[in-house]
């Protein structure tokens, strides 16, 4: 069996290896020529590190992540503590998979390396899918490299090409079915470790929670870099979906703004960012059905949500792994293999991207509502308020 992956992102690279492992040949399919991972910091949850443990890649990814000891939560006008939930050990006994946090390119190494040493699967960079054709036992895929056609056969096509994804566009085939603008603009930055204050440089995932805007940052690359991501609602970002990406450049004076009336540490620790990329949050409907006969998808294809659940990558590795286990389970149907895949994810996929979105409501909050949900979290406690994962971190296999 052959298996066509379009894109090599985070939830391409690892279908492509899971499939692999599950006994099939892969071609990946990516548009770019050469792969370099934009962003910055991505959180690894249980649901994801479980995964990628079993595919060989989390030893890989021990050399370069830190594991965060703990999750603190704190208001942005004064800083006050709201809670602090323990991760580390306890939480890897609690889940029976640690929490990581790592930058995305070494994330995007562990997953090449552990590709290269798959003889069954081959890259393409460069190659852009341009449209498929399917039929009952194959599926034909018409790509670009430059000027240049190629045409590709597999017994199965993986949209794994993002939130654009042009598998989707041809499998959908409804003009309403566009990226959704959330009227928020995540801002990136690194900051050397040696610029922000110590209680900055501690190895905890650290949220802070204000009204129309919220804070989220950790260290990197052996506490060396602080990951910085702020996001706030903005009503005057115009961008097209097709303009959002991970690397325009921001003007830190509009953060500075944004984070006026928060406490002086926050804003002593955003004015150190030596440069901001600017990102718009976007998300897609949630669809009742991912494949149609040879045809699926995977990642934010499939689910793009919003980012307040840290949920995006760990989804598509979900994803990577049920696709692989649907097709072991019945090689020689793959449609009948596809609709078991869908009937695995769609339904918890589509509950996260809801939770993620309400969760992004709840940070936001001002006023008496603000006020309600600082006081609840106050009073739940770390081990109450840390229970409200195990729906996402626990193992359901």
């Amino acid at each position: 069996m052959h298996a066509v992956v379009a894109g090599a992102g985070i939830g391409g690279l690892t279908t492509a290896l899971a499939l692999a492992r599950a006994g099939a040949g892969v071609t990946i399919l990516e548009r770019a020529a050469v792969l370099a991972e934009a962003g910055a910091g991505v959180q690894l949850s249980p649901n994801a590190t479980r995964i990628l443990a079993g595919l060989g890649v989390l030893e890989r990814l021990r050399r370069f992540a830190l594991v965060p000891e703990a999750l603190t939560i704190r208001r942005g006008r004064d800083g006050l503590q709201l809670a602090r939930m323990r991760l580390g050990p306890p939480a890897e006994t609690r889940w029976g998979a640690p929490t990581l946090v790592v930058h995305r390119a070494d994330l995007q190494r562990g997953l090449l390396e552990a590709i290269a040493r798959e003889p069954g699967i081959s890259l393409e960079a460069g190659m852009e899918v341009a449209g498929y054709s399917a039929h009952v036992d194959s599926v034909k895929i018409g790509a670009r490299r430059g000027e240049a056609g190629v045409t590709f056969a597999g017994d199965l096509l993986v949209g794994a090409d993002g939130l654009h994804s042009a598998v989707r566009g041809r499998l959908c085939a409804d003009a309403s079915d566009a990226p959704i603008c959330s009227g928020r603009v995540a801002w990136r930055a690194l900051i050397p470790a040696a610029d922000v204050k110590p209680d900055f440089q501690a190895p905890v995932v650290n949220l802070w929670l204000g009204r129309d805007a919220h804070l989220v940052h950790y260290p990197l690359r052996d506490a060396a870099v602080i990951n910085v991501v702020a996001i706030f609602e903005d009503g005057e970002d115009e961008r097209e979906p097709a303009d959002a990406s991970w690397s325009a450049a921001g003007d830190p004076a509009v953060v500075g703004r944004k984070f006026s009336d928060w406490c002086g540490a926050v804003r002593d620790f955003i004015a150190a960012a030596p440069e901001w990329r600017t990102w718009p949050l976007f998300e897609r409907r949630v669809l009742a059905r991912w494949s149609n006969g040879r045809v699926t998808l995977v990642g934010d294809a499939a689910h793009a949500m919003l980012p307040f659940l840290a949920q995006g990558a760990a989804q598509a590795i979900e994803d990577a792994a049920a696709l692989a286990r649907a097709v072991a389970a019945a090689p020689h149907d793959i449609p009948r293999a596809l609709e078991a895949y869908g009937h695995a994810r769609c339904a918890r996929a589509a509950r996260v991207q809801r939770q993620s979105r309400r969760q992004g409501w709840m940070y936001h909050l001002a006023g008496p509502l603000a006020l309600a949900r600082d006081l609840s979290m106050r009073g739940l406690g770390a081990d109450r308020l840390i229970a409200r994962y195990d729906w996402i971190y626990a193992d359901k296999s």
